[in-house]
């Protein structure tokens, strides 16, 4: 009975986020009403449910809030940014930039962090060489989705894998992995994106003229400019450093504790602590422990075994078929959970399954197929909502699930593709 109930919880929530934008419910406040229900109805007791909130996850994803806050603040990141699209020359060039160099960036600093600091950006630039602004914020949304597959701080669902897994060295394994077939996706996608609308370009291309950009942006903050930065990079040196250190068994440190000791600095040597403080975006904290208790319930009641049973099992021991199951898996169901819900829940699912660290082939398939189901369609990925939102709220229209669905069928293909068979190739000679 437990089951179908925690069943009937989950469909309350999951018809709260999809209608998000007509119910205007905050998406932390629907997986809260979930987590408060499950509790109430006793599918979970209060202990399992604490016990199921993974206290690395949250500290992790509020250090780094913390540095890329830092660096928001002073000024920094739009500086970057604004560099880095002040040197396309062309409506072709400025697309790559949008795709490639904004992905990039979120491979380090988040993708939905990217993807708010970008949206006036391209807003802006949309404007000014006459362009319909859906042209480049889905450019956007498709950029910072691939190029956050890359590494384990990319977004939060590879954060869940490398803390989760039992990954002997995350970070070092996602590069090994996803960072050439993630290069080679971006400017794949740029590349169907410039196809697609070459229209758009072509029209763009008689209101574009060189060195035209009245884009400006200062550094507000040096001192906070240059401290952010250090700690961003020192953090970051960090992760392969504390690899280094277990795979040498000298001491063992997961990267939780590294972010968090590089915000720690931050805040410390910082004079506008309470600043970066208050900038941290606490929704997002308390949406994961809610969905840690959501998701937890949802598999100790036995809700997930009844469709589980039915469906084939990924066989750890053959690796193109368990790649192949765990990508058809991501990609549907990705659209019906979104990709951090689904990762959460399928953790447990390979792991029931034997898939122990030692498979690291098929969780880099499960980051990135999971990751590039947010280029199928809008409920795929939070970040595609949140450029939606966020335009919209500037009186922008972004793009509408159709638009997106048209051309990302594509993009995820292509995408999937690539990964699937870098990452099967890579797993044989390995």
């Amino acid at each position: 009975m437990k089951e179908y109930i925690a069943l009937a919880i989950f469909a309350i929530v999951y018809v709260l986020i999809v209608g998000r934008l007509r119910f205007k419910i905050p998406v932390w406040v629907a997986m809260s009403a979930g987590a408060v229900l499950m509790i109430l109805f006793q599918i979970i007791d209060i202990q399992s449910a604490v016990q199921s909130v993974s206290i690395d996850v949250i500290v992790f994803l509020f250090a780094m809030f913390s540095i890329v806050s830092a660096l928001d603040k002073s000024g920094l990141l739009k500086l970057v940014a604004i560099k880095m699209m002040s040197k396309a020359k062309t409506p072709d060039l400025l697309l790559m930039v949008i795709v490639v160099g904004m992905g990039l960036l979120s491979a380090f600093l988040v993708n939905d962090t990217i993807a708010l600091m970008g949206i006036p950006l391209v807003i802006y630039i949309s404007k000014h060489v006459g362009a319909r602004p859906m042209v480049f914020l889905l450019a956007l949304a498709f950029g910072i989705t691939v190029g956050s597959t890359m590494t384990p701080v990319g977004n939060p669902q590879n954060l869940l894998i490398a803390l989760q897994s039992g990954i002997p060295l995350p970070f070092t394994s996602f590069l090994k992995f996803l960072a050439v077939p993630t290069v080679v996706n971006l400017f794949l996608t740029w590349y169907i994106l410039k196809i697609y609308f070459k229209k758009d370009l072509l029209q763009m291309s008689h209101n574009y003229k060189d060195n035209t950009m009245t884009l400006s942006a200062k550094i507000e903050n040096p001192r906070l400019a240059k401290m952010s930065l250090a700690v961003l990079v020192a953090t970051i040196v960090g992760f392969f450093v504390s690899e280094i250190l277990r795979f040498l068994h000298v001491f063992d440190i997961n990267i939780s504790i590294v972010a968090l000791i590089g915000a720690a600095v931050l805040y410390t040597a910082s004079g506008k602590r309470f600043d970066i403080l208050k900038s941290v975006n606490y929704t997002v904290l308390v949406f994961f422990v809610a969905m840690f208790v959501v998701t937890s319930a949802l598999w100790s009641s036995g809700a997930i075994s009844i469709f589980m049973k039915h469906l084939p099992i990924p066989n750890p021991q053959d690796l193109m078929q368990s790649s192949a199951i765990i990508s058809a898996y991501s990609i549907t169901l990705g659209q019906v959970l979104s990709n951090v819900p689904f990762v959460t829940l399928y953790n447990h699912v390979m792991a029931a399954n034997g898939f122990t660290g030692a498979y690291v082939s098929q969780w880099m398939m499960l980051a990135a197929s999971s990751t590039i189901s947010g280029n199928l369609t809008i409920l795929g990925a939070a970040s595609s909502i949140i450029i939606i939102q966020s335009a919209e709220s500037k009186g922008v229209k972004a793009f509408t699930f159709i638009e997106f669905f048209k051309i990302g069928i594509l993009i995820t293909l292509v995408n999937f593709v690539v990964y699937y068979g870098f990452i099967v190739f890579l797993g044989k000679l390995f």
